[in-house]
């Protein structure tokens, strides 16, 4: 029991879920991180309700916190189970626990992970390029959408979209396949025909990268 304390070592190793509940409240950082730590080798129904309420809890808890509690679920729950609960927290969250949810997933369920960051809509860049790296076929509907969303809106070389698309269209080029190739030509018809597409100074030069990435990527997709 390294790294607790003698009052919450006791609280342990005499099973008292209630003392190790009630230190959950101190103010202090460390204390509350060695409760969670308590609870999780304690385990049972109390300290995993206790646990779920503080992973979840976005407004009332630091990340730090969270993640404490998320990584202590993972030893008193199944794998199976944990890895579905998992998935509450890689998409839509703070970036701390996004990125610590992920990283313990993906050592989880390596060849699985990107179909389930796919599954949660998740098209942050590092999503985005785990697709193309994996190749993961799930996620070309979901970059097809985003690529017509921006193809609907014309934002796409605004600065908050043109590095995720560019990211997109390599990443379709690496996936391959008869699909990726559908989303990558018609988009490149759009970028060279579409009239109201700013061309010059920075939003240009962005339109360029995207229209050579997406020239390339139709050549790598077709050959996928």
């Amino acid at each position: 029991m390294e790294g607790l304390s003698g009052d919450l070592k006791d609280a342990v190793v005499r099973g008292d879920v209630d003392y190790l509940m009630d230190a959950l409240t101190d103010a202090s950082f460390d204390v509350r991180v060695a409760a969670i730590e308590g609870l999780a080798r304690l385990g049972g129904e109390r300290a995993r309700m206790a646990l779920m309420r503080i992973a979840h809890d976005r407004w009332g808890e630091r990340p730090e916190i969270r993640i404490a509690a998320i990584r202590s679920l993972g030893r008193i729950s199944e794998k199976p189970r944990y890895m579905s609960l998992l998935e509450d927290f890689i998409a839509n969250d703070n970036r701390k626990v996004v990125a610590a949810s992920r990283a313990i997933l993906r050592d989880l369920d390596p060849e699985g992970f990107p179909a389930r960051l796919a599954s949660r809509g998740c098209l942050d860049h590092n999503a985005i390029r785990y697709y193309g790296d994996s190749r993961e076929a799930d996620a070309v509907p979901l970059l097809e959408g985003y690529i017509r969303e921006l193809m609907t809106s014309g934002d796409l070389t605004a600065i908050r979209h043109w590095g995720k698309v560019f990211a997109s269209v390599k990443s379709l080029g690496n996936i391959g396949g008869e699909e990726s190739v559908q989303t990558l030509v018609p988009f490149l018809e759009w970028l060279e025909a579409e009239p109201q597409v700013e061309k010059e100074g920075f939003r240009g030069q962005r339109l360029e990268k995207i229209r050579e990435a997406t020239r390339k990527a139709i050549g790598s997709a077709g050959r996928g």
